[in-house]
């Protein structure tokens, strides 16, 4: 696992619990911006190279292995190699997972619109303001066990 802290656990800064994002985004640049503002505001950022290896991830979190790993929020690529943003924002809804997701659109790429509320399709130039926004609205909160 590719994490961007150096603690063993990604999770517990000191004393505390910090919520989770996974970053999934092919330009470095884009990402790195976007794990500034998630680590600003006192997240816990696991950086993945690719769709592929997100799922890869999150698949423990997803069958119950590593609770305390569960994200808070996934920012990925739309057309991520591997496995696309939106086949994997698809899979988690089919599973029942309600997780926000930010799925970047490559420019030019049409930027379809979405009902689900917690899904959020953008350009790359909106993604920063997207995550700070969904940040900002997040409780802080440790998740009910």
């Amino acid at each position: 696992m590719n994490t961007s802290m150096t603690s063993t656990n990604p999770i517990e800064s000191g004393d505390h619990w910090r919520p989770v994002a996974y970053v999934a985004m092919q330009d470095r640049g884009a990402s790195q911006r976007i794990v500034n503002v998630l680590e600003r505001a006192g997240w816990a950022v696991i950086s993945q190279p690719s769709g592929f290896h997100l799922i890869q991830a999150i698949a423990g979190v997803i069958d119950g292995d590593q609770p305390g790993l569960r994200p808070g929020l996934i920012v990925v690529d739309a057309r991520s190699r591997g496995c696309t943003g939106t086949t994997i924002a698809a899979g988690l809804r089919d599973l029942g997972i309600v997780i926000p997701i930010v799925l970047i659109a490559a420019p030019g790429e049409p930027l379809p619109v979405s009902p689900d509320q917690t899904l959020c399709i953008v350009d790359s130039a909106s993604a920063e303001r997207t995550v700070a926004s969904l940040v900002a609205i997040t409780s802080l909160r440790r998740p009910r066990s």
